[in-house]
């Protein structure tokens, strides 16, 4: 029993965080500043004051860039900064300040292999990339859409009247390769 006892306190310490709110202690300027938020699930990037997508594999590649999701099983704690939640939000999310009136380039990724002892699961590689100009005060969301088959990059602002959040959707630049 003394043996057991660790490891189960152990395992209970690490899944008392799952699923619960992780305020961010990002300073907001709404004057400088917007916010946004993305859901787990998809591997999302962000790359900052750029219209060009960084091709991979270059000396610097991703150097102005941050993993902000990725697909994860365990710490699915979300960190939040204060944005409103629209009804239709998924359950698992984090929550970012990012400078306003700059470029913000977003990607997307799915797909690949991955080995679960000794079988091997591999399905197709989607990309997806999107940019546009978040505005000083405003709150977005940034997610991944399946359209049939095709991954599909949805962005959108948030507002709030009377205590209702509602949401419009953004239009986007499909950025170059740099």
């Amino acid at each position: 029993m003394k043996k057991i006892f660790p490891l189960v306190l152990l395992l209970s310490l690490s899944m008392a965080g799952c699923a619960t709110q992780v305020p961010a202690s990002s300073a907001y300027n709404s004057a400088n500043d917007a916010r946004i938020r993305v859901y787990f699930g998809t591997t999302t990037n962000f790359y900052f004051n750029t219209r060009c997508e960084p091709k991979k594999g270059l000396p610097g590649f991703g150097d102005n860039g941050v993993a902000v999701a990725k697909p994860r099983l365990l710490n699915l704690s979300n960190t939040t900064i204060g944005m409103p939640i629209p009804s239709d939000a998924y359950k698992y999310y984090d929550e970012y300040v990012v400078k306003a009136n700059q470029p913000l380039l977003i990607t997307l990724d799915t797909g690949g292999s991955s080995q679960t002892g000794a079988v091997i699961f591999s399905t197709p590689r989607q990309h997806v990339a999107g940019v546009f100009v978040p505005q000083p005060g405003r709150d977005y969301e940034a997610f991944a859409a399946a359209e049939t088959t095709r991954l599909r990059l949805t962005v959108r602002e948030l507002h709030v009247k009377d205590g209702q959040v509602s949401s419009e959707l953004i239009p986007f630049e499909k950025p170059p390769q740099c």
